[in-house]
């Protein structure tokens, strides 16, 4: 009876070890090292990339399969791609992050993709727009959009409403390049004529020579790129101010009229038309529930924007990832999973490129209008399913 006592409780020792080998040291902490600017001017990409991360993992848990998923912030604090690329270095060489993720600015997110080829780290972009990043490294995936993408539409659909001619100005910095480029070439692809424009310094507050200009040129629309916010705001006040809206002059842009900085705007902006890829008021279940959440950890206050939504969808995308693949698959295995891997967003269907590791995805047509005494975007017209212009013209 003791010897049989003794191989019981040397059975229950073993039992208890195996559980602890197999149970609590099988799970592993996967880190994400996610950065933007927290500080700053531009301060507002991080506080929507960390505000949607953390209301993704209120409602869909901080661990996959047991597997602890921890985020690790670092303040880019504005476009600055030695900073980013000594914060990537420091989260994968010391953090010891497995994946890099969230980058707002084009130059930020090329300037770590040496570190992520070198390290075969997967770098998930959730904004930085420029066509020609992932070309960068194998290791990108981007969630976001592209330039060329959000605006290449807008050209043959205004030809298509009557608009013939068009002055366009834009901020001079990659992006508003790409968007002065790629609305220009499909707007005279179309049928339409660029009667002028100019590229303002991005530093630009008072637009009323480049306005005044584009008033004499008499076109038929003024289209516009530049950050959204406080430049946008001021332009679309400058544009009513100085007459143009009064004479007939439509104005179009793409992301200068999201719906987190409309309640800052004058009703001049009513009649403003954009194409975008993601329309705040939609009303799609997963859009909903987007509000919900980010309300429900935020505050009820809490509006998303395309920070919001590319945060959510990286965050889908890597969870997926890591479901299917564990905490220990290489970086390029993951990468290779996100290929091709479809999601119903709350901008509706995207699927991430087999061949680029780039979204394909709706873009809209909005114009502003106040509705119940609010001003909003309203989807007028929907492309369906547009891959990278940038790409499809410059093949591998």
């Amino acid at each position: 009876m003791k010897k049989l006592l003794a191989i019981t409780a040397s059975a229950v020792v073993l039992m208890g070890a195996t559980a602890v080998l197999t149970g609590p040291a099988s799970a592993k902490t996967f880190k994400l090292g996610l950065t933007a600017p927290f500080t700053g001017p531009f301060a507002v990409w991080g506080k929507q990339f960390q505000q949607s991360v953390e209301a993704f993992q209120a409602a869909n848990g901080d661990s996959v399969n047991g597997n602890k998923v921890e985020i690790v912030y670092r303040d880019a604090g504005g476009p600055n791609p030695a900073k980013s690329k000594q914060l990537a270095e420091e989260l994968v060489l010391r953090e010891k992050v497995d994946m890099l993720v969230g980058y707002a600015f084009t130059p930020n997110a090329m300037a770590v993709g040496k570190v992520a080829t070198q390290s075969k780290t997967p770098v998930i972009i959730m904004n930085a727009a420029t066509g020609r990043i992932t070309r960068g490294s194998e290791y990108y995936v981007r969630v976001s959009m592209t330039l060329p993408q959000m605006v290449s539409p807008m050209g043959p659909w205004a030809v298509k409403h009557g608009i013939k001619s068009a002055y366009v100005l834009v901020s001079d910095y990659a992006p508003g390049h790409d968007a002065e480029v790629f609305f220009a070439k499909n707007f005279e692809k179309a049928g339409g004529k660029i009667v002028g424009g100019a590229r303002m310094p991005l530093s630009t507050t008072d637009f009323s020579v480049y306005v005044e200009k584009a008033l004499q040129a008499k076109p038929d629309a003024l289209y516009m790129f530049m950050p959204a916010g406080a430049p946008s705001i001021a332009f679309v006040n400058t544009y009513a101010e100085r007459g143009l809206k009064k004479a007939g002059i439509k104005l179009l842009g793409s992301g200068e009229t999201q719906e987190l900085f409309l309640p800052n705007f004058s009703d001049d902006v009513i009649g403003t038309f954009t194409s975008f890829h993601y329309t705040e008021t939609n009303n799609r279940p997963q859009n909903k529930a987007l509000w919900a959440a980010l309300r429900k950890t935020a505050g009820p206050k809490a509006v998303p924007d395309i920070a919001t939504l590319a945060a959510w969808d990286g965050m889908t995308l890597i969870y997926r990832a890591l479901k299917k693949l564990g905490p220990d698959a290489k970086g390029m295995d993951y990468v290779n999973f996100m290929k091709g891997q479809k999601l119903e967003s709350a901008r509706g269907p995207i699927v991430i490129d087999p061949d680029e590791r780039e979204v394909i995805q709706n873009i809209y047509i909005r114009e502003v209008r106040k509705v119940n005494g609010k001003l909003v975007n309203v989807d007028i017209e929907t492309i369906p399913m547009v891959k990278d212009p940038w790409k499809l013209e410059n093949p591998k």
